[in-house]
């Protein structure tokens, strides 16, 4: 009899067989999460649309959060688009991110474990990262759909009340050091193509195989470099004790542009977060519950 050659999704579908995940969270939380997922998508195809903007027309062609290539600029894009049906569909996205959250924290808690226990606690930190990144974009979206506009300035403010507290400005280090350890997280599952064990095998064949290896590998890989930028940022200022030098993605990719190619690094990172969305579809999609 001639064996039949396994391939590594089999393999994986075994291992996910074999090892049972406790369903601690609901059901429709997990389908309300997966919408979340696509959500957050979203967001980083709507700032792959601002960095492009941004490389063609110059930061100072949009008005308001438009102009900034982050998470607030993309949700004020809704906003600015939607009028009231935009208000209800943010609303609608943040319920969804916080249920996304809800289930990442309950991955980083007790998730992943059919992974192998050299990877089960990095694939658990970058779950519990995710849900803070998700609630961060749910408190945006909330607050534009309450107002129809956000507060570009909330987070530095945010900032300098935590710099007067204390031993704040050492907190704030230590929230950088971790976006440095992000960083090489990140640049790990990117290279090492480490998510792909997240998924269902049934559900990748066919093309869905190579589009979400390479969406995924270069989506995170890119978030891998602005979770650099931004953690090197962060840590300079609690060093210089300047709160003036925090910057998110926005701050993150203008810092990268004036180091290397200018305008065309919005283009590149564009092409990275776009990706992104990409992969968070047929995450999704495919993810195990």
């Amino acid at each position: 009899m001639t064996a039949v050659p396994v391939s590594p999704l089999d393999e994986g579908a075994s291992r996910v067989t074999a090892v049972r995940e406790p369903r601690d969270a609901p059901a429709w939380v997990e389908a309300i999460g997966r919408v979340g997922l696509v959500a957050y998508g979203l967001v980083h195809l709507g700032i792959a649309v601002l960095a492009v903007r941004i490389a063609a027309l110059g930061p100072t062609m949009a008005r308001g959060d438009e102009r900034y290539a982050d998470p607030r600029g993309a949700v004020a894009l809704v906003a600015a688009g939607g009028g009231f049906f935009g208000r209800w569909l943010l609303a609608g996205a943040a319920l969804a991110l916080v249920a996304f959250a809800v289930w990442q924290i309950r991955a980083a808690a007790v998730g992943f474990l059919w992974a192998p226990p050299r990877e089960r606690w990095r694939k658990r930190l970058g779950a519990g990262a995710k849900a803070l990144g998700v609630l961060s974009v749910a408190w945006i979206a909330g607050e534009f759909a309450i107002r129809l506009q956000g507060r570009r300035n909330a987070f530095q403010e945010t900032v300098r009340e935590v710099f007067a507290f204390p031993g704040g400005r050492w907190a704030v280090g230590v929230v950088g050091l971790i976006a440095i350890v992000m960083f090489f997280s990140m640049t790990y599952t990117g290279v090492r193509a480490t998510f792909m064990s997240d998924f269902v095998a049934a559900k990748l064949h066919g093309f869905r195989w190579p589009l979400t290896l390479w969406t995924g590998s270069v989506g995170n890989l890119t978030r891998a470099v602005t979770f650099g930028v931004v953690g090197l940022l962060t840590t300079g200022a609690a060093i210089d004790d300047d709160p003036d030098a925090i910057g998110g993605v926005d701050i993150a990719l203008r810092t990268i542009a004036t180091h290397t190619v200018g305008a065309t690094m919005f283009v590149v990172a564009a092409a990275g977060f776009a990706a992104y969305f990409v992969y968070c579809c047929l995450d999704a999609y495919a993810r195990h519950p």
